[in-house]
């Protein structure tokens, strides 16, 4: 197991009691805050490798201290876990579009929470900085929508470099047709879900040559997902 810094913001006294409590009893060092202003501070302060933080908070929502963070040259590798008991599709949508690594739904599963815990601390910080994100020897300049893979430039579409580019940015998670339509196509797009199956092709046959398609996995009966561990 991997033992970390994990900074806890939730408003909720006994939701972040729980939270926290389980951290510790696996033997993480736990920073406790209630609000987004002082998770800010903390963040700044300690440096943790891991925040987890709740979808609504009194001064902002997670998804606004999310952009905080992204925006903070010292903070934006940091992993970010959120966590909401509004069961809301769109919370999820929202959550990992601002650039949280993962979101877990209230109340907790402490298991699935821990594994997933688990499963951030064990992935890279992505490189966002200069808007250039880097993972296993793929570099995406989000600036100038340039991919290239191990030194070599490569073409993508631009569906395809928004596809690329969530998926690296979200490692390790399973995404299904349904999620990735909803994250990474236009809202009022006249697609089907075998789209994705279209483009996923495409993203292989390009990386391919490379020894890289391992990386962009098929998770039967759920979706897709890039990992690093093929």
């Amino acid at each position: 197991m991997n033992l970390a810094s994990i900074l806890v913001a939730d408003a909720d006294a006994a939701s972040r009691s729980e939270i926290a409590g389980g951290l510790r009893e696996h033997g993480h060092r736990v920073t406790e805050t209630d609000t987004a202003g002082s998770a800010l501070a903390a963040a700044r302060q300690y440096r943790p490798d891991l925040m987890v933080c709740d979808f609504l908070l009194p001064d902002f929502t997670g998804v606004e201290l999310m952009s905080f963070v992204r925006r903070d040259a010292e903070l934006e590798t940091t992993r970010v876990l959120m966590t909401s008991a509004r069961g809301d599709a769109s919370d999820v949508v929202s959550a990992l579009s601002s650039g949280a690594d993962d979101y877990v739904g209230k109340p907790i599963d402490m298991r699935e929470f821990m594994a997933r815990v688990e499963a951030c601390l064990r992935r890279p910080p992505i490189e966002r900085k200069s808007l250039v994100v880097k993972a296993a020897g793929i570099t995406l300049d989000d600036a100038g929508h340039r991919v290239a893979i191990s030194g070599t430039p490569v073409s993508l579409t631009p569906q395809e470099y928004r596809l690329l580019l969530f998926l690296l940015t979200h490692q390790d998670r399973v995404f299904s047709r349904e999620q990735l339509l909803a994250n990474v196509w236009d809202r009022n797009a006249p697609v089907g879900l075998r789209t994705v199956d279209v483009h996923i092709r495409r993203l292989r046959s390009v990386m391919e040559p490379f020894a890289h398609d391992k990386f962009l996995q098929t998770v039967r009966g759920s979706g897709y997902r890039f990992s690093l561990n093929a």
